[in-house]
């Protein structure tokens, strides 16, 4: 019976084993964002997952303003491929994470600890630094060691079981999970402290502040007052060991930064705002804790009312805001939307098509109210929120046209890129039957691009 117990642990700690025996060399890919990437394959997969999530964050502004932000440091990583996709989820938790393929996610909470772009930036880079270092393809490396220095210890503990030594048994199992478990722990520590000083040198090479480094690390300290949390038990290294590995003798360069620009404030204001949602009716006492100036806190205020469906303080909020950005122009136009109020809609629309007449985000307002016929394409490289906004702006132009092909073969993208795959095909195929040329080779071309990606998905068993 001891014999048989065992042989179960075997069987749970040998399949992964078998798995990673058979893992391709994720390092030698050169483009990190290709379909022969594995690495692509599985982040694309739970990218979409993560875009048809009900917490995703569909703001386009804060989105171009992480998009520009992050194109201030990428181009001095030595990554192959410099697109990194993004999205934002709204969560209680504080959190950023990417995942391979180039995919970066930030949690809404997160902007509740970090106050200036400084940190912000240290934040992006210490993300970027992960994906430029392999990390994950290092883990799954380091994971396959350790699988097979534990199947080591239970060979070892099925000959001391055979020969009736019990006690040696049970240590020699419980030695071995309990040493891969250690490992792990460690060798995630140091990719932290490892991703820690790559970002800051990212941030040195690109122009920027090293001391956003320190600020956020040291706002992760502040936050982690009291927990009573053991390094050696965790994933991450202590934040006040962080903090002093961030501390240098060197003279930083002469720079200039402006600490916190205007865009950043409303970028922070707009995910204060989601975060601030989720408390319901009391809102607008979380904004008050977390934003100070007068116009970001109405304007805050305005969205998660919003968010909330309460459009009357939404339209009494942002009646009260000064300051005039593409976070304030867009909102207006949302609530203007919301109230079906179509000439102001439109007025705010062109007040900033006026000053950026291809900007799609405001396009793609007009859109929504079904005022454009026009189609909008997207780039090979865009990023998933941009073509999210193109397919929903194709959707109610094809609608408003009465062209049933287009409206499924849209839906089905959009579909496709929340992660709805049998739903999106089945819309496409349909679209397929009666569509004529030159949509029906479109829609030809985009379902094939579409099966590559399930059939890639199925060679590396993601289901």
């Amino acid at each position: 019976m001891k014999i048989s117990k065992l042989l179960i642990g075997i069987i749970f700690f040998s399949s992964p084993l078998t798995v990673a025996n058979t893992l391709p060399d994720f390092a030698n890919n050169q483009d990190e964002r290709a379909l022969s990437n594995p690495g692509y394959i599985l982040g694309q997969y739970w990218f979409r997952q993560l875009s048809g999530s009900s917490g995703l964050i569909e703001f386009p502004p804060a989105y171009q303003y992480l998009q520009d932000a992050m194109s201030r440091l990428v181009p001095n990583t030595d990554l192959y491929n410099k697109t990194i996709d993004i999205g934002l989820l709204n969560s209680s938790q504080s959190n950023a994470f990417v995942i391979p393929g180039n995919h970066l996610f930030i949690y809404s909470d997160i902007m509740r600890i970090i106050t200036d772009e400084a940190a912000f930036l240290g934040l992006l880079a210490h993300e970027i630094a992960h994906l430029e270092l392999n990390h994950y393809e290092r883990t799954l490396e380091s994971q396959r060691n350790e699988q097979n220095k534990t199947l080591m210890m239970l060979l070892a503990g099925i000959a001391a079981a055979s020969a009736g030594n019990g006690e040696a048994t049970s240590a020699l199992w419980l030695g071995g999970i309990a040493n891969q478990q250690e490992n792990y722990l460690r060798h995630s520590r140091a990719q932290e402290q490892e991703a820690d000083r790559r970002g800051r040198e990212l941030l040195l090479a690109s122009g920027l502040p090293v001391y956003g480094m320190a600020h956020l690390l040291g706002a992760l300290q502040r936050q982690s007052l009291g927990s009573n949390r053991i390094e050696f038990l965790s994933t991450h290294p202590l934040p006040q060991t962080r903090v002093s590995d961030t501390l240098t003798a060197d003279p930083e360069d002469s720079i200039v930064f402006e600490p916190s620009s205007n865009e950043f404030q409303y970028f922070r204001a707009t995910l204060i705002a989601y975060r601030a949602a989720i408390e319901g009716n009391q809102y607008s006492n979380f904004i008050a804790r977390h934003v100070t100036n007068r116009d970001q806190q109405h304007f805050a205020n305005a969205l998660a009312a919003l968010l909330i469906h309460h459009i009357k303080d939404a339209e009494s909020h942002i009646n009260q805001v000064n300051e005039v950005t593409q976070f304030t122009k867009y909102l207006e136009g949302l609530i203007s939307l919301a109230k079906n109020d179509l000439s102001g809609l439109k007025q705010t629309v062109n007040e900033r098509l006026l000053l950026s007449p291809n900007d799609r985000t405001f396009q793609y307002l007009l859109s929504q109210a079904n005022q454009t016929d026009q189609y909008l394409r997207t780039r090979d490289d865009a990023l998933g929120y941009e073509k999210r906004m193109t397919y929903r702006n194709n959707i109610a132009v094809a609608r408003k046209q009465n062209n049933h092909e287009a409206a499924l073969y849209y839906q089905g993208l959009l579909d496709f890129s929340r992660g709805w795959e049998l739903a999106a095909l089945n819309l496409i195929n349909r679209a397929l039957r009666t569509a004529e040329p030159p949509l029906k080779q479109e829609i030809e071309r985009s379902k094939q691009h579409l099966e590559r990606i399930r059939e890639a998905q199925k060679q590396q068993d993601i289901r």
